[in-house]
């Protein structure tokens, strides 16, 4: 049988940023996530233009866009040596206990052959 996916609702709002604002359709279980985007955008393009970096619109979204993809990029990179950590963590202890079983193991025979 053919059965369809699940239809996605989407759904119309409006963003602000620097002061214009934008309409958007996203997906209806996304609207949160979009809003606190563009809360968070809006904040930090106005933090560029605020601090006397951006001298247009343009300027402003390439300098926050360079600011939010390095962010993301360190953000990755902390996940990743914290992932790698994490790992080796797990290869250690699935060591001890390798190593903690065949000693179990041994210790079994041991006594069984004594039998």
């Amino acid at each position: 049988m053919n059965e369809k996916p699940p239809e996605i609702k989407t759904v119309n709002t409006t963003i602000e940023i620097l002061g214009k604002f934008y309409p958007i359709r996203c997906p209806e279980t996304e609207l949160p996530s979009l809003q606190e985007a563009a809360l968070r955008l809006n904040k930090e393009m106005l933090a560029v233009r605020d601090s006397g970096k951006g001298i247009n619109v343009d300027r402003i979204a390439i300098i926050t866009a360079l600011n939010l993809a390095h962010q993301l990029l360190s953000t990755e990179q902390k996940n990743n040596t914290l992932m790698s950590k994490i790992n080796q963590r797990i290869v250690h202890l699935q060591d001890k206990l390798d190593t903690a079983i065949h000693k179990t193991q041994q210790t079994e025979l041991i006594y069984s052959s004594e039998e």
